[in-house]
């Protein structure tokens, strides 16, 4: 056809010539002879010049040629017999042909648009794309096609299959529901339950928590075994477990509901591990994950999947324990890692607080009497800290106490013990090189354990129900016994510690923490130099009021405000109008933010209906219950509002 064409155009531009040189030669030979040489000249010379200097185009026309599809058809048939959907493509992705098996799937070809979009943007080369349409699976790929016309020239289409996936795709999911997932079940509170109990009514008790989780695993087509009085182990397949997860674990409360009488609540703590490869990964898993629980108060179900964590529940507050017994095992293990160290270094997390320096100068304390050299790593000062620093100053004893990342990492070796306080987050400790760099370490922390935990520790003394670290590193001195002589600097520190993180006393106080802050006044501490630590400049006290005054309420119950950053120790500010903002007649939760340099800052409380922690874990953060942060890097303190807004909208939508 195209051959036709080109014989029958070059016949017509023959003719064209002869005429015009005869009507020429008419008027004057010369004019007839000059137009017959350029009419030949052009008729030969044409051919040439267009293959130099128009090959691109010429190119095109032909390459589109094959776009027309009479033409395609022409040149190109798909074979009738193809069990599979096919179809033939324009490089942009038009559908010129395809076969009855295509037709079938989409019985309207616009459906198939939206699958063609996805294949062009992620498939070339063959490469294979699982695609559900309607109640099928398909295995789609393109691929390109180059197709010879008669006449030489070259057009390219692209082929699309569809390969019917549908059967392997159930028998997968039906596979991964049938998996096996293990759980264990930890009864936070049993041994407190028992002891407000009339003793004729505990096997009641012990009966209907039985009952309540043997008639959860038969729902579930489960197994379960009690292990101890307070500890159970089940088995159940995954596929059940979605159910779980989509009831929130209801089971929780329906343990917390049980009462024989006038008691506390039980509480339940579970973990659920899933293993990929094999049970004993899935055992790993769920002893992680109870742990992780545990760390976190107790009271919720942590599900963990390879290296990822879901948490539910967590909204009790954490259950005091008597830990006397574990406490004084702890002092001495740590007396003996101390007395086997070369040297000690100790640090608190970044931005470091007063509850983090008091318990490092807790733990200095400590080597002193062990005649132990004991240095505090600090690449500088924050300004949280910057009274109680300008007066270790001032106190002889103090002075070449701290020392830089660069020089701590030259005095290390094999036996340097390393000691974190008040963080047992990797990231957030203040030299995460000498935390690499050390062989041993000893963690001390008071916060809901978090996902990204130091787990490499030989000590770990990390109790969730406790007001601060600097409690936990009094019980240390109080076991430890006379040998250990505070200063007046040290014995406020830790009071002061212990008075920031519970708010004077408000907030997680045990019988515990009184008696640490007794012992400390026994032992130099003074309540009223301790509040000249807490005072602000006329500066920072109207910085708090504008906050407060400024706030607005998200949802109603929730304040969010931002802290002005001109000011002096902006960060505790914010932390104080967070406070503030609770007293405020129906706020349930607080959000403060503050810029300091490139990072903001953000301190988040609340009375425990809302669980400020996991909202602040979202944002990178962490803490407890009531009374948690967090930190943004190279966000505008606008941006950190709709981050927070964002998180407590999902939050709020995971809860409901």
């Amino acid at each position: 056809m195209f051959k036709s064409k080109k014989r029958d155009n070059v016949i017509l531009a023959i003719a064209l010539i002869v005429v015009v040189v005869f009507v020429c030669t008419m008027v004057d030979i010369y004019l007839g002879i000059g137009t017959l040489i350029g009419g030949a000249a052009v008729f030969f010379g044409w051919p040439v010049l267009k293959e130099l200097y128009v090959p691109f185009e010429g190119a095109k026309e032909e390459t589109l040629s094959f776009l027309d599809t009479a033409v395609l058809q022409e040149n190109f048939q798909i074979p009738h017999n193809l069990p599979i959907p096919y179809a033939v493509l324009d490089i942009r992705g038009h559908i010129l042909m395809y076969n009855e098996k295509f037709a079938e799937v989409f019985t309207e070809i616009e459906d198939a648009k939206p699958i063609v979009e996805k294949l062009l943007k992620n498939s070339g080369g063959g490469k294979k794309i699982l695609i559900p349409f309607g109640d099928k699976s398909f295995d789609a790929a393109l691929d390109h096609c180059d197709i010879i016309e008669e006449n030489g020239a070259i057009g390219t289409v692209l082929t699309m299959t569809l390969v019917d996936v549908t059967e392997r795709q159930q028998l997968s999911v039906c596979l991964a529901e049938q998996q096996t997932v293990v759980g264990m079940i930890f009864l936070d509170n049993y041994e407190e339950v028992v002891d407000n109990l009339d003793e004729s009514r505990w096997p009641i008790l012990s009966a209907l928590i039985d009952r309540k989780l043997n008639q959860l695993a038969q729902d579930l087509d489960g197994v379960i075994r009690k292990l101890e009085k307070d500890r159970y182990f089940f088995l159940l397949k995954k596929g059940m477990l979605m159910q779980l997860k989509e009831k929130k674990f209801d089971i929780l409360n329906d343990i917390r509901e049980i009462s024989v009488g006038d008691h506390i609540p039980v509480t339940v703590s579970m973990g659920i591990g899933i293993g990929g490869n094999s049970l004993d990964e899935a055992m790993q898993n769920a002893k992680a994950a109870i742990d992780l629980a545990l760390g976190r108060g107790g009271d919720q179900v942590v599900v963990k999947e390879g290296e990822s964590f879901l948490f539910y529940g967590g909204k009790s507050g954490e259950m005091g324990r008597n830990a006397r017994i574990r406490a004084r095992v702890k002092a001495d293990a740590l007396w003996e890692l101390m007395g086997e160290s070369s040297g000690i270094l100790v640090m608190g997390h970044k931005n470091g607080d007063l509850d983090s320096m008091g318990a490092c100068l807790g733990i200095c304390a400590i080597a002193r009497a062990m005649d132990k050299r004991c240095n505090i790593v600090m690449d500088e000062v924050g300004v949280g800290i910057r009274r109680l620093w300008d007066k270790m100053m001032t106190n002889g004893g103090h002075l070449n106490l701290t020392m830089k990342t660069a020089e701590a990492l030259k005095t290390m070796d094999a036996k340097t013990l390393v000691i974190v306080v008040d963080t047992h987050r990797k990231s957030m400790v203040e030299s995460p090189q000498v935390l690499e760099a050390a062989k041993r370490i000893v963690l001390f922390d008071h916060h809901r354990k978090s996902a990204d935990a130091i787990d490499q520790a030989v000590l770990v003394y990390h109790e969730a129900y406790a007001s601060s670290t600097a409690e936990l590193i009094t019980e240390m001195i109080q076991h430890i016994g006379k040998k250990v002589k505070l200063t007046s600097v040290e014995a406020d520190a830790l009071l002061a510690g212990i008075t920031v993180d519970t708010k004077n006393f408000c907030v997680k106080t045990g019988a515990i923490t009184f008696e640490a802050a007794g012992f400390l006044r026994r032992n130099g501490a003074d309540s009223i130099r301790v509040r000249l630590l807490f005072q602000n400049d006329m500066d920072a006290y109207k910085a708090k009021a504008s906050t407060v005054k400024d706030a607005e309420l998200f949802m109603g119950n929730i304040a969010i405000s931002v802290c002005p950053a001109n000011v002096e120790n902006s960060t505790l500010t914010a932390a104080q109008a967070a406070d503030e903002l609770m007293n405020v007649t129906g706020v349930k939760a607080s959000f403060v933010c503050c810029k300091v340099g490139d990072t903001v800052y953000i301190s988040a409380r609340s009375f425990g209906d809302i669980n400020v922690q996991r909202i602040m874990e979202r944002l990178g953060g962490g803490g407890h219950l009531t009374v948690s942060g967090a930190q943004l890097q190279n966000v505008t303190t606008e941006e950190a509002k709709e981050a927070i807004r964002h998180a407590i909208e999902e939050y709020l939508k995971e809860e409901a």
